[in-house]
């Protein structure tokens, strides 16, 4: 069966598009688009403003059984932007684009590719995407199209491959003959077997009859062709994703007929998208666009009205699919060890809410939504090891770990519930901790020792590494020590001095990025003076003198899903910290001068009681 194409024009008069930068409060749209969980936008979507000359123009018109959708009048096929972004990720999830530098974001938007169509990129939060480093590389889409200069399929491969996914590869396959009629269905079925290389597959076309009257398997392959139903399972198979347009039959209740597939053919859950237009002028379905229907739970909305090609205006759901396909190619990029059923399941799960709350009939699962797909969703979690996760969470250290990883400015990858690698710096997620002197002190009145005239030696808790979380050791390490005291006296006053030497064995605790120590060599003095009840001295605690700690950090994951990790190994020879106290009797006060967290101040009460 084959049915000549037929096309309406659309032009555009002089139009310039505007993209002013705003002060960041919720009175001005450009703000409340990109932060929406700042403000509570008064409709359920919001946009810039525009200024420019009218546009005039219909939309497409379907010929027969099956058609192109869209406005096609020759002229470029969409905008391209080149430029490599470098991601800028950061610890912080908690608003829109928090990682997002936001000088950086208005580089990109107020570039004139992105201001000619920028409410429909604002739409899609498309500044995010980019500002995060991800244009698609590595993906290939595959439109089956017209492919002819200035034609229907040049003008959607020209979206696929512009401003959203610029480095994507984009390959059209013609499906259109001479005399403009389509291809046979089976001669489609081999155009989909040919294009095998392709992640995505764009079908900016359909059949007339609608998806709630598909029944079976049986009757789509009647419709269409066997071949051609059986194509699209063996490249499902080869874990592809289809993107199709819903129609542009002015349907408010059903997609064509292409939407129902997966509900025909359960294979196709989770390599299936229809799409339907979003008017980013009036804030809803475009006019023109069939809703997602009874297609819904694997329906998304993307702009596609009024978007400016360069050359033309173009409106129809023919070019709110290669929206979606090119979108598809940034996750693909952003995360390679995705399968489609992760893919398909990010992308709905991220998209905004529109209409009806939940999934719905009109817009299915909502709009499109690139600043939520490229960002982490639920769980965060750190692989420890191949096999062994943990929890992420803000880490409690010592000075001396935290400090030799701020210094050494180390990065490490974390996961979200769909198994994506994103970057964190490590100092960013850990929280110093005072080791405590004035405890230290009273550990020390604990500690266990044997003495030998000026000699002693003996053992000591060891808290000069303790941390938790991803940074755990083991809270029972100990310090052996050894050390020397001497005392002479001048007139009343006792002066004394108290040295030691010590060594630690700390342990890393299970699920810990920190994988061994070396031996640990410790070293405190101690110099003051007595007269009547008082005492005065000035010492240098615990001290690490040597040693080292070595650190298993990951680094992200491979195409095929392993994680990936790098050692480092860290010197932990430390500043000394200087305390100074002075005591009357029982009660002892100290101020520690402390050169890895804040200064402490501390006072000690003690008392003998007999029974």
């Amino acid at each position: 069966m084959t049915v000549r194409n037929r096309f309406l024009m659309s032009f555009l008069c002089g139009a310039v598009l505007c993209v002013p930068v705003h002060a960041n409060n919720c009175d001005n749209p450009q703000y409340r688009i990109y932060n929406p969980d700042k403000c509570a936008p008064e409709k359920s979507f919001s946009f810039f403003s525009t200024t420019g000359a009218a546009i005039t123009g219909g939309t497409a018109i379907l010929g027969g059984a099956l058609a192109l959708f869209g406005l096609s009048s020759g002229g470029d096929g969409g905008s391209s932007h080149s430029d490599t972004i470098t991601a800028t990720m950061n610890t912080n999830y908690s608003h829109v684009g928090a990682d997002v530098d936001s000088v950086q974001l208005a580089s990109i938007v107020t570039t004139d590719d992105y201001a000619r169509n920028a409410n429909q990129y604002n739409d899609i939060r498309l500044g995010y995407s980019l500002a995060r480093g991800y244009t698609g590389q590595g993906t290939t889409i595959a439109v089956l199209d017209s492919a002819g200069t200035g034609s229907h399929g040049e003008k959607v491969a020209g979206l696929a491959s512009g401003q959203i996914a610029p480095n994507a590869k984009v390959d059209i396959y013609d499906i259109v003959d001479d005399n403009d009629d389509f291809v046979p269905y089976s001669v489609i079925g081999d155009t989909i077997a040919r294009a095998s290389n392709a992640n995505v597959y764009n079908f900016s076309w359909s059949v007339a009859m609608r998806a709630n009257e598909v029944r079976s398997r049986a009757q789509m392959a009647s419709l269409t062709d066997t071949n051609f139903i059986n194509q699209l399972s063996v490249a499902a198979k080869n874990d592809a994703i289809f993107v199709v347009a819903a129609g542009n039959d002015y349907d408010k209740s059903q997609p064509s007929a292409l939407s129902a597939l997966p509900k025909v053919m359960p294979e196709l859950k989770g390599h299936y998208v229809t799409v339907v237009a979003w008017d980013s002028e009036t804030g809803e379905l475009a006019d023109f666009s069939n809703a997602c229907g009874s297609a819904k739970n694997w329906c998304i909305t993307a702009p596609g009205a009024n978007i400016d090609s360069g050359t033309k205006i173009l409106h129809g759901t023919s070019f709110s699919t290669p929206i979606v396909s090119a979108a598809i190619a940034v996750i693909r990029e952003a995360f390679p060890y995705m399968n489609a059923e992760s893919v398909t399941e990010l992308l709905f799960s991220t998209a905004r809410d529109l209409g009806d709350t939940g999934v719905d009939a009109t817009y299915g699962h909502g709009m499109l939504d690139l600043e939520r797909a490229t960002r982490p969703v639920g769980t965060e979690l750190i692989p420890i090891s191949d096999t062994v996760t943990t929890v992420r969470r803000a880490a409690n250290i010592r000075g001396t770990i935290g400090t030799k990883i701020k210094d050494a400015n180390i990065k490490f990858a974390f996961i979200d519930s769909y198994g994506r690698a994103f970057d964190a710096n490590l100092s960013d997620n850990i929280s110093i901790k005072n080791r405590g002197h004035g405890i230290s002190r009273l550990h020390d009145n604990t500690a266990q020792r044997i003495e030998f005239g000026n000699f002693e030696f003996g053992f000591k808790k060891n808290d000069l590494l303790s941390g938790d979380g991803f940074l755990a050791t083991d809270t029972n390490s100990m310090i052996s020590f050894v050390g020397v005291k001497n005392t002479f006296h001048i007139g009343n006053t006792e002066f004394f001095q108290h040295a030691t030497i010590g060594s630690a064995n700390p342990r890393p605790a299970p699920q810990s990025m920190i994988t061994e120590f070396s031996n640990i060599q410790t070293a405190s003095v101690r110099l003051g003076a007595r007269a009547n009840d008082w005492t005065f001295e000035i010492a240098i605690p615990d001290t690490i003198i040597s040693g080292n700690m070595n650190l298993h950090i990951p680094t992200g994951r491979t195409a095929s899903g392993a994680y990936t990790f790098r050692d480092y190994n860290l010197n932990l020879a430390e500043t000394p910290a200087v305390e100074y106290v002075v005591s009357y009797k029982n009660i002892t006060a100290g101020f520690v001068d402390n050169p890895y967290g804040t200064d402490e101040f501390y006072m000690l009460a003690k008392t003998h009681i007999e029974f």
